[in-house]
């Protein structure tokens, strides 16, 4: 029963049900769903949050004090409301990761929460690409758009909104006038194309791990239509952070299937033909426009690491009061709004699961158990796009971030399980958290090169 509603929650993530049927008003279905999840799961969620389970799967100690890191970072500023507030939202991401972990304890059950997840993905994103084609029949040749675009960038999200597509001027006529082109934006928390095009990366991978499974028969060809789906709402995204996420994320496909050397020869053929087969998709410039924006923006963020702020941060959700935007990177995002603390826990969360999935091509480690072996590239590759996506996006606190982390525990908790000596795949010791360390600050010190490589101010 708990399983079944929890894949009623997920489901909620994806598929909003106010947002399809506005006659629901304010009702919060997932609010109710998870509620009765986490009661159904009482004895589960203490498991998972014991210090035993905590110290053989580091991953769960990682999610679990992102919200001591939330607290800190308010904290260490005099802001007690904003600490309450902030670690209200943050424990309410750890329930659901937790719970994730607890209820996906077979195979079979990770199996069936990927099929859940993809199908859900994909009919928000084709209902998402039929009101998109509404909305450029309706919103083209409008002469107010920047008007309402300005106008809405500064209102408050719950409020009701003209533009449920992003429009974005692509150039300059002759004439002197502009062109706009609209990118295509999902439901709730994926009404962003860049936040989508994420989506997109892994429900194809999902989609891709099903298509080739010869169990299925001929049913599994039903999979080239969700995957002709991700490729259509891909092209109206413009994203071109989705297309690194998926561009990476195929090279540990085939690294972890095929080993490095295939991998790396693919990847650089794929790189070379990227920019004359999508054009602007994979057009990256980062000497002006958006990706010179972004990368001040960064830099605006990582001075304040340099003065007192630097062990606890600037405060969970303040990085838009500090540069005006979110700083479009989770991981400088974390170090500058949690600190040097926080933000190392924040890539804990990806570390971990990273560095176990590495060990088990490297050592290596023998997958008992079938499905869990042809599993590996698919979840390997769902990590890396989810870590390449967030270079460009600050999704640091949100539900499917931690649902793609919560996958990742669940498969490696179930390949310890299954080994001829059931034990742990990696545990927390000193040498590990050495490690660690070592990581998180060899990632900042590649942030702060990279800002001063890039970042090019006039005058």
């Amino acid at each position: 029963m708990a399983y079944v509603l929890f894949l009623l929650t997920n489901a909620a993530l994806f598929v909003r049900p106010a947002e399809l049927f506005p006659a629901l008003g304010d009702v919060q279905v997932y609010l109710g769903l998870i509620v009765l999840t986490i009661l159904c799961s009482l004895q589960r969620l203490h498991n998972q949050l014991s210090l035993r389970t905590m110290v053989q799967q580091p991953i769960n100690l990682c999610v679990a004090a992102m919200v001591v890191a939330v607290i800190l970072s308010h904290v260490s500023r005099g802001e007690a409301a904003s600490a309450a507030t902030g670690a209200i939202m943050m424990f309410k991401v750890v329930l659901y990761y937790m719970l994730l972990v607890s209820l996906v304890n077979t195979p079979q059950r990770l199996r069936t929460f990927l099929l859940c997840t993809a199908l859900c993905s994909t009919a928000m994103i084709a209902w998402s690409l039929q009101d998109y084609h509404q909305f450029v029949d309706e919103w083209s040749g409008r002469t107010d758009l920047r008007e309402i675009k300005e106008k809405e960038r500064w209102q408050a999200p719950e409020e009701p909104r003209l533009l449920r597509h992003f429009p974005e001027v692509s150039g300059i006529t002759v004439d002197g006038q502009e062109t706009w082109i609209f990118r295509l934006c999902g439901l709730g928390i994926f009404h962003d194309p860049n936040d989508l095009s994420l989506l997109i990366a892994v429900t194809a991978i999902i989609a891709t791990y099903f298509l080739l499974d010869r169990r299925n028969g001929s049913s599994r060809w039903l999979w080239i239509v969700p995957l002709a789906v991700m490729a259509t709402a891909y092209y109206y995204t413009f994203s071109r952070g989705g297309l690194l996420a998926l561009g990476f994320a195929g090279v540990v496909w085939l690294a972890a299937r095929y080993g490095g050397k295939v991998a790396i020869g693919l990847g650089v053929l794929g790189m070379a033909a990227l920019p004359v087969a999508l054009g602007r998709h994979a057009s990256m410039n980062l000497s002006d426009g958006t990706g010179q924006e972004r990368i001040q923006i960064w830099s605006e963020g990582l001075v304040q690491l340099k003065s007192f702020r630097g062990l606890f941060g600037i405060g969970e959700g303040m990085y838009p009061d500090l540069a005006g935007l979110v700083a479009h990177n989770s991981y400088v995002h974390s170090f500058v709004e949690l600190g040097f603390f926080g933000g190392a826990i924040f890539f804990g969360c990806f570390y971990f699961p990273a560095y176990a999935l590495f060990r088990i091509k490297r050592d290596p480690i023998a997958i008992e158990h079938p499905e869990l072996e042809r599993m590996l590239p698919y979840i390997a590759a769902i990590l890396a796009a989810w870590c390449m996506g967030m270079a460009s996006l600050s999704r640091c606190y949100v539900a499917p971030t931690y649902m793609v982390v919560g996958v990742c525990a669940a498969y490696l908790n179930l390949v310890g399980y299954h080994r001829k000596a059931p034990r742990p795949l990696q545990t927390l010791n000193w040498r590990g958290v050495q490690r660690w360390a070592a990581c998180s600050a060899a990632l900042l010190m590649c942030c702060f090169l990279f800002v001063k490589l890039f970042a090019r101010y006039s005058g």
